[in-house]
């Protein structure tokens, strides 16, 4: 009950003031977005570049471990307090994989990366009221989604917003099976026609899943 009295809320909040949506473009898309991540998996494409920052506390040395088959290290930069390793996907196999960073001091312990390699057409397309009516077949999994990102505006086919609100900058996705809210976004998105996209899903207790923004493609 609470959830429907919140998304009422916004959705009055909206009525009484003006909110600015970005422009969507793929040139908005944060160098974060190709920052990979520990304690979870990140999604490459094939061809894709990516990288992974090691701060420095010190003045460690570092090796770096990876499947010389699977990804390239193409260029390595020292900055004032960290060092940054330039990646190049050059697999197009789906594959798991990790990259381990190890430093010469005995005290330190090993950081790993986990990287699922995965052209994005072998990513499932699926529909939001896929992931509504059977959310934990999709929890912990990419899938592809085709849909409209509406800000913070109300459905045009549905008064049902499906999924969890994580974050007040969360938006709403719409496709032609219902709307749902999506997080990751790092611009308040709202776009005339469908989107493709990639997207994590995560099992919800309260509400059964939430969607995450991976990647946008073009």
């Amino acid at each position: 009950m609470k959830r429907f009295v919140f998304i009422f809320l916004i959705l009055t909040l909206l009525a009484f003031t003006r909110t600015s949506y970005a422009e969507f473009s793929f040139s908005n898309i944060s160098q974060n977005d190709f920052l990979l991540k520990q304690g979870e998996i990140n999604l490459v494409l094939p061809g894709e570049y990516f990288e992974i920052r090691i701060n420095e506390q010190d003045s460690s040395n570092f090796s770096i471990d990876y499947d010389k088959n699977l990804i390239e290290l193409t260029r390595e930069e020292n900055l004032s307090a960290s060092k940054i390793y330039y990646f190049k996907t050059i697999s197009d196999v789906i594959s798991n994989t990790k990259i381990v960073v190890k430093s010469n001091k005995e005290s330190s312990k090993p950081i790993t990366y986990d990287v699922y390699i995965s052209p994005a057409d072998d990513i499932p397309l699926v529909t939001i009221k896929d992931i509504h009516d059977n959310p934990e077949k999709f929890a912990n999994k990419f899938v592809r989604l085709k849909a409209r990102f509406l800000g913070w505006a109300r459905p045009t086919n549905t008064s049902d917003i499906w999924g969890a609100l994580t974050t007040k900058s969360d938006t709403v996705i719409e496709d032609n099976t219902g709307a749902a809210f999506i997080s990751g976004a790092n611009f308040m998105y709202k776009t005339d026609s469908s989107v493709l996209f990639i997207a994590k899903i995560k099992s919800d207790k309260r509400v059964g899943f939430k969607i995450k923004l991976i990647k946008l493609l073009k």
